[in-house]
């Protein structure tokens, strides 16, 4: 997506936003490309291995994907959970309960994972556990898009999977 497109989302985002008197984690594409910058990486190392694929191949005519070999990178999710988790930056913008919030005429106000209604429901779930009393609801966040990576690589097409928890509020 083009630097231009996603200012266009930001300021789409900062528009619905500001009539709840509230701000996007970004007010431009530099700035998010900045903290992501400088986000430190962690102890935590890559690790690979490779697949293909193990189908039926028809007689003639093969997919050049059927007969490729792909590399899959990867770091351990749990050790990624455990670091946000306890990363004290989070420390005011993290919820550790799903919540309900109302507006004054009673209407359901989602602002952050949290306060959706999925969220509530698992926690009944949860609650409805013995077991599980005490325990805080983790929900693993995944998304994935490819993206073209073009200089010194020939052209090369990836599909990057980026992990967050549902605890961590919106804003950061």
């Amino acid at each position: 997506m083009s630097a231009r497109d996603i200012n266009f989302i930001l300021s789409l985002w900062a528009a619905s936003l500001a009539i709840h008197n509230d701000k996007p984690p970004f007010t431009k594409v530099t700035h998010m490309y900045d903290t992501i910058d400088s986000t430190p990486l962690g102890d935590i190392s890559w690790e690979s291995f490779s697949l293909q694929y193990n189908g039926e191949i028809p007689a003639d005519n093969v997919p050049s994907w059927m007969e490729a070999d792909y590399d899959v990178w990867f770091r351990d999710p749990r050790i990624l959970v455990h670091n946000l988790v306890s990363n004290p930056d989070f420390k005011f913008n993290f919820d550790y309960t799903p919540f309900q919030e109302c507006t004054t005429d009673n209407t359901h106000r989602f602002r952050d994972f949290m306060s959706g209604n999925w969220a509530w429901s698992q926690a009944d779930i949860i609650a409805d556990d013995p077991q599980t009393h005490g325990s805080v609801f983790c929900p693993i966040i995944l998304g994935s898009d490819k993206t073209t990576v073009s200089v010194a690589t020939g052209h090369n097409e990836y599909w990057p999977v980026y992990l967050s928890i549902g605890n961590i509020h919106n804003n950061i």
